[in-house]
């Protein structure tokens, strides 16, 4: 009798750890799920599934969770390789990142679903609005253009749905911005132009005497970047971004090269020459509408910097300045934050008016401090 009781504990313990067996989850050691989007399904196959089954009756993926799966579901599309006992599922597409799946494997045990999901890509550099031009805290009430620069690229073609202009009461001016078939981006899309539309801004046309002005001097307005657009490549979204500025008059004359100020480096330096404007200019353009020139008309070669608000220019140059008179050139292209250049006014009544070739170029003097 004494016998028989550690013969039956015995008998049962087996019998306990043979149906422990067949319900521990089989994947612990047949399934190898990816960790990135690239990386394939892989199943180990017992001499059993491998025998009696195809590949795809081995081995299915579905997109979703456990609950949705996975009668009347179709799995998704990809491509099996089988090396030796592993045989690894690839999707066609990859598999994306942030998103539930399903594996369905047929082992010798039976069927069974393991869902999984590939981690989310974290973003090196988060979205954010780092730039917004004109920078100054007051502009004219005819500004023609804003700069918004982001620090990642952004998803494209639903710039309006976060951008909009309040007005001091919080009101939304849904007619201020012109809106394109083409966003106009630049070619990595971190840097957005929004145009006021020009119709807001010329006087007497249908747009500007049926709505007014987007702007009105005097007034306080905000340019606001809602929060919640996502980057290109869905790894982060845009925080909130507001900026407020101050609306004075209007700028209704042509740019005058006359009208600026210089200060004067020594011959012999290579300290910057300052231009000090007499309005803000466009902060794109200057970076390429202004050329230093020799009396023989060679250009000379150094380092720009944009500053004040887009009312100064620096120049310093690679080699020392010499000792004679320079020229400061500016292209009759180049714009005001009003859109008003050296040709034309953004908003006119009569024909382009005839160009002053002195009001296109400023002549400098590098000064002898030797003495």
């Amino acid at each position: 009798m004494t016998r028989e009781i550690p013969n039956r504990v015995a008998r049962v313990l087996a019998t306990l750890l043979m149906v422990l067996l067949m319900i521990a989850p089989a994947h612990a050691e047949t399934l190898a799920l990816p960790k990135s989007g690239a990386e394939p399904v892989a199943l180990m196959l017992s001499d059993t599934t491998r025998s009696e089954n195809r590949s795809s009756e081995l081995l299915q993926v579905f997109v979703g969770t456990e609950v949705l799966c996975c009668t009347g579901r179709t799995p998704i599309a990809g491509r099996y390789a089988q090396t030796g006992d592993t045989l690894a599922f690839s999707p066609a597409f990859g598999f994306e990142p942030g998103q539930d799946y399903v594996a369905r494997i047929l082992t010798a045990h039976g069927e069974e679903l393991v869902p999984f999901s590939i981690p989310a890509a974290v973003a090196a550099v988060p979205a954010a609005v780092t730039e917004v031009y004109p920078s100054g805290d007051t502009l004219p009430e005819n500004v023609l253009r804003f700069y918004i620069h982001f620090s990642v690229p952004m998803t494209p073609h639903v710039a309006f749905n976060y951008i909009t202009l309040r007005d001091t009461y919080g009101v939304t001016d849904e007619a201020a911005f012109m809106r394109f078939k083409q966003e106009l981006w630049n070619e990595d899309r971190t840097r957005l132009t929004v145009l006021i539309d020009p119709g807001r801004i010329k006087r007497e046309v249908a747009t500007n005497v049926e709505l007014g002005p987007a702007l009105l001097a005097g007034q306080r307005y905000t340019l606001s970047v809602d929060g919640g657009w996502t980057s290109a490549d869905g790894t982060s979204v845009l925080p909130a971004f507001t900026r407020a500025f101050r609306v004075s008059e209007a700028l209704r004359e042509r740019p005058d090269t006359r009208l600026w100020t210089v200060n004067t480096p020594c011959a012999g330096t290579r300290d910057p020459l300052t231009v000090s404007f007499d309005r803000p200019f466009d902060r794109h353009l200057l970076t390429q509408a202004l050329r230093l020139k020799t009396a023989t008309g060679l250009g000379l070669d150094g380092a720009v910097q944009i500053g004040d608000q887009e009312t100064t220019w620096s120049f310093k140059p690679h080699q020392p300045w010499p000792e004679e008179e320079l020229h400061l050139v500016a292209n009759p292209v180049l714009e005001d934050v009003a859109g008003n250049n050296f040709r034309d006014l953004l908003d006119h009544f009569a024909g382009p008016q005839e160009i002053d070739p002195s009001s296109t170029s400023l002549p400098i003097r590098i000064r002898d401090c030797a003495g």
